[in-house]
């Protein structure tokens, strides 16, 4: 029996472009929690680009942001978190402040940028989310980087990753970085624990690279029917996509609502 429910956002509960959950998806997770069943949030934003979002008057359970680095309760009190390293931080200070490429560094309550790309201007603008600040940032400890460039860019990350790090990509011009002890799972396992229950009763939704592991993960890792080919490949089903209603049907599929 499935008693939680875990839901990437952008790609699968809010469409790419669009700061708005379908109406079908809304009712969709109202009728989950009516019946008793968990949802939370599991996705590489910040707490505070989930505050920007359009919820309307949907209430989760809790938050896995920044892909599990930072857990949070309902009311986005922290439960969990998973800074990265001391030698992994400097290498990741030192190329904000090289500016050769645009990159965010998030801590537990901010975000700051060294500076605006035009792809970082355009991928922050398809998920519907204001741009940081830019600014020089100080010793607090960095949860996450976000760094913006293409698969086939010569870029500084495609050849290394910063030390103790892990590279997920989660759209065509942008990776995030973080804790190579990290990533969704370990925000599941996390909460699962909190709930007295095991992987065997959970259910994950996700669309991109940085939701492979999620997928694999639960008992029933559903794909949305606009993901990359890789979570397709590691989901246990693939649904229709976001804008298709995916999430409902998905949903009615597996008799959960």
């Amino acid at each position: 029996m499935i008693k939680a429910v875990f839901f990437d956002v952008d790609g699968t509960l809010l469409p790419i472009g669009s700061g708005k959950i379908p109406q079908s998806a809304q009712t969709s997770l109202k009728k989950l929690k009516e019946n008793g069943t968990k949802i939370f949030l599991s996705t590489g934003r910040h707490a505070n680009e989930i505050h920007q979002m359009s919820l309307d008057d949907l209430s989760f359970d809790g938050y896995i942001s920044l892909n599990g680095q930072l857990c949070l309760d309902e009311n986005f009190e922290v439960v969990f978190g998973n800074p990265i390293g001391p030698k992994g931080t400097e290498e990741l200070l030192n190329i904000f402040r090289e500016k050769s490429v645009s990159i965010v560094l998030t801590r537990e309550k901010d975000q700051c940028i060294n500076f605006v790309s035009d792809l970082a201007a355009e991928v922050m603008a398809n998920i519907a989310v204001e741009i940081p600040e830019a600014s020089d940032v100080d010793d607090s400890p960095i949860y996450q980087a976000t760094t913006f460039y293409r698969n086939d860019s010569n870029c500084w990350f495609n050849c290394q990753c910063p030390t103790g790090c892990k590279i997920t990509r989660w759209c065509d011009g942008a990776v995030d970085i973080l804790s190579e002890k990290g990533g969704k799972v370990i925000g599941i396992k996390e909460y699962i624990k909190r709930l007295g229950i095991t992987k065997d009763e959970i259910m994950a939704f996700g669309d991109a690279e940085n939701d492979v592991e999620m997928l694999e993960y639960a008992a029933i890792g559903v794909a949305m029917g606009n993901g990359k080919e890789a979570a397709k490949t590691a989901a246990d089903y693939v649904t229709a996509s976001v804008e298709e209603d995916g999430i409902e049907k998905a949903l009615k599929y597996y008799d959960l609502i």
